[in-house]
């Protein structure tokens, strides 16, 4: 399904946070969202997920206006995974999976094997079903992060939104569920630290300073002249003689 933000703005007292961002994400796209600290990213993504209402603009989910969808549709629909995301419950990680059938259940539609699937093959697509018993306040950070992700998948949406979702992961980890994400068949908004990984990308969209700066494929945006305007880093593009892949190299500070 197509998401879009039509000219939207969030503002907290005085301060722009965005700033006029217009932006279409086609059904079925990847898209990435770079930018140094501070220049918007989470505050957009809040936005489409449409649990931010706009200052001004608005955000589309198809033709219609976000804000005039039913919380319940919207939420079967859309997934958000964001950085920091807790809870001072005691719970299991079962438990915290299960949440995401929440949209999906009601006095006429309870519980159901369908569920049951549902959280089972969330938990074993992020490699966690072997610790769906353990309470949430025994995991790692990045044991966190995976349960985060498999709720959202839980979750059954059309499109999918990941706030640095490889944060606090190791390598082995990022790479799975890296992975994991670009063979799902739904519509993925993912803000990302690591422009390499943003290269993967259908798409990718640079903010700085609340304003979405660029937007089109990762070797047209992420030039050696934008990284160094956007991030204060020189970089140098490099081929990756196994596949052809274009990797960046940075070297510090121009």
């Amino acid at each position: 399904m197509k998401l879009t933000a039509d000219g939207v703005s969030w503002q907290a007292g005085a301060t722009l946070i965005v700033q006029s961002v217009s932006l279409a994400v086609g059904a079925g796209e990847t898209f990435g969202l770079v930018g140094p600290n501070g220049s918007g990213k989470s505050t957009l993504l809040k936005m489409l997920a449409g649990i931010r209402a706009p200052s001004s603009g608005r955000i589309l989910l198809g033709d219609e206006p976000i804000g005039a969808i039913s919380r319940r549709r919207v939420a079967q629909t859309i997934a958000l995974v964001e950085q920091l995301a807790d809870t001072i419950d005691r719970i299991t990680v079962r438990d915290a999976v299960e949440l995401g059938r929440t949209p999906w259940l009601s006095a006429l539609s309870p519980w159901s094997v369908r569920d049951e699937e549902a959280v089972a093959d969330a938990l074993r697509a992020v490699g966690m079903e072997r610790l769906a018993t353990r309470s949430w306040h025994t995991l790692s950070g990045g044991e966190r992060q995976r349960v985060h992700i498999a709720r959202a998948l839980a979750q059954e949406p059309s499109i999918l939104i990941l706030d640095e979702p490889t944060n606090h992961l190791d390598i082995h980890h990022q790479l799975s569920i890296l992975a994991l994400i670009a063979r799902l068949p739904v519509t993925t908004i993912v803000a990302l630290h690591d422009l390499n990984q943003a290269m993967a990308c259908d798409r990718v969209g640079i903010m700085d300073g609340g304003r979405l700066v660029a937007v089109g494929p990762p070797r047209e945006v992420l030039s050696t002249e934008r990284i160094e305007t956007t991030f204060a880093v020189r970089a140098t593009i490099c081929v990756d003689p196994s596949d052809g892949a274009h990797l960046l190299r940075f070297h510090g500070t121009p």
